[in-house]
């Protein structure tokens, strides 16, 4: 590892630090799995406080980029799963077509009344009975995301009756109710999560994460179901592909 940090008031030592970290990864001279030098090792070899290393260390370990092992060090763990963004796929689908091992837990599944926000994105009247489903989304036996779904009774009677955990809610809707999810309208922020959220991802709370909300479209434009979903920052990705021409 180079052992330059510039004396640039306008990036911080612990920033230039990470930096220096990250390209070392994308040229892959660090690799997954490799051991970072301890924090006094940084410090001694950038001339920089322990403070400052401590400081780096935990931004790349809370970015996902390494992993801190009690008694035993820090490690690169930048292999991160990666899903796409613009193209309208089930998460199961979307996880097997990687070779990865997909599961679902069904945390709840209830009926509710439409509130006026979700009669709004699905075009219902306020006070239509709907099934709200909540979902936890593991790939390889690791918590990434937390789904809520929210579809109209009217359109899948007794769907709460249906669904397993093993089941692919859209193949459902196809299969049982000929409904088919054809494009999706979604929007992208980063949040923290809390307390409970943490728990089930098992991360610490308020650790960033990505948080998505989309309405689902059949082939008639009809809205059919409204989702949520968060979803971990630091082992997954989001990339899309555009064409410009």
């Amino acid at each position: 590892m180079s052992r330059m940090i510039r004396d640039d008031e306008d990036v911080p030592f612990y920033k230039q630090l990470r930096n220096k970290i990250l390209d070392e990864i994308e040229s892959g001279k660090l690799k997954q799995g490799d051991k970072l030098p301890s924090e006094r090792e940084l410090a001694e070899q950038f001339q920089i406080s322990r403070m400052t290393a401590r400081h780096t260390l935990s931004m790349l370990e809370r970015e996902g980029v390494v992993e801190r092992r009690v008694g035993s060090g820090t490690f690169i763990n930048n292999k991160k799963i990666e899903m796409d963004f613009v193209t309208f796929n089930s998460f199961t689908k979307n996880m097997l077509n990687k070779g990865l091992i997909p599961s679902t837990q069904i945390l709840s599944i209830q009926k509710m009344e439409a509130t006026a926000n979700l009669a709004q994105k699905l075009k219902l009247a306020q006070g239509d009975m709907m099934f709200a489903i909540k979902r936890l989304r593991l790939v390889n036996e690791t918590p990434i995301a937390i789904e809520e779904s929210f579809l109209s009774e009217k359109l899948c009677p007794g769907l709460n009756d249906m669904i397993t955990e093993n089941d692919s809610l859209y193949e459902l809707l196809e299969r049982e109710y000929g409904i088919v999810l054809v494009m999706a309208k979604e929007y992208m922020q980063v949040t923290v999560s809390d307390e409970s959220e943490s728990k089930l991802l098992k991360i610490r709370s308020e650790s960033p994460c990505i948080f998505q909300e989309a309405v689902a479209f059949d082939k008639n434009e009809q809205e059919i179901e409204f989702s949520t979903s968060l979803t971990r920052s630091d082992i997954v990705k989001f990339y899309s592909e555009l064409k410009l021409r």
